[in-house]
C-alpha cells in the first residue's frame, strides 16, 4: 500500500510505526508558496494514517520525534535521494 500525505506529524508517525519513505515531492502553490509532500509504502500504512486522523494514534515518542527530524532534514537538507 502507498499513501501520500503533506502532514509532516502524520508522515513521522506512519514511519514511526513500520512505514517506509518512498518519495518526497516539492509542489508549487498558485500563491508560490511551497507544498511538500510524503509518499509513505508498507504494511498497513493506509491504516496508521487513519488512525492519525482519528487521533488514535499511539506510538513510542522518541521514534516519533526522530522521524520528525528526519523529515524536517528531507525538507530543509534536500535529501534529493528519495525525492521524485
Amino acid at each position: 500500500m502507498v499513501i501520500e500525505t503533506k502532514d509532516l506529524w502524520q508522515g513521522a508517525y506512519v514511519l514511526a510505526e513500520g512505514g517506509w519513505l518512498a518519495g518526497f515531492q516539492v509542489r508549487r502553490k498558485p500563491d508560490g508558496k511551497r507544498e511538500y509532500i510524503f509518499r509513505l509504502t508498507g504494511d498497513g500504512v493506509d491504516d496508521l494514517a487513519q488512525r492519525f486522523k482519528n487521533g488514535d494514534a499511539v506510538c513510542n515518542v522518541r521514534k516519533l520525534k526522530t522521524h520528525v527530524s528526519h523529515l524536517k532534514q528531507v525538507i530543509f537538507g534536500g535529501d534529493s535521494a528519495s525525492r521524485e
